[in-house]
């Protein structure tokens, strides 16, 4: 992106959802829902938990975060996305299919959540 002038207003391009780079997480940071699901996994100690928080690009906003629950041997992975002052609620995390690592991960959930109308 070229360099703008203070004041400027930002491109219009600059819309939608973006996270954080994901980060390690603990089964006692994630949501709960989530957790509930992945203790019951066998072996789940192996699974990787990570969170990334959600902002709006155009305001700079805070949405939420992501907790995603993901296994690169199986691509599995489990995610939730807690809205931070919405009424739109995810009432259970959901199930999906990723390839190669969390970053991937974080894309495919986005792609979810985005497709069933949680964020844009």
């Amino acid at each position: 992106m070229p360099h703008m002038p203070a004041g400027q207003p930002r491109a219009k391009e600059m819309t939608g959802t973006c996270w954080t780079s994901p980060r390690r997480a603990t089964l006692a940071e994630i949501h709960p829902l989530l957790m509930a699901i992945i203790i019951l996994m066998p072996n789940y100690q192996d699974w990787g938990l990570y969170s990334a928080d959600v902002w709006d690009m155009a305001s700079g906003g805070p949405l939420g975060y992501f907790d995603i629950s993901f296994d690169p041997p199986t691509r599995r992975a489990c995610g939730y996305y807690n809205a931070v002052g919405s009424s739109v609620v995810m009432r259970s995390p959901r199930w999906f299919q990723c390839t190669g690592d969390i970053n991937d991960a974080m894309r495919a959930f986005h792609a979810l959540v985005r497709e069933a109308g949680y964020v844009h």
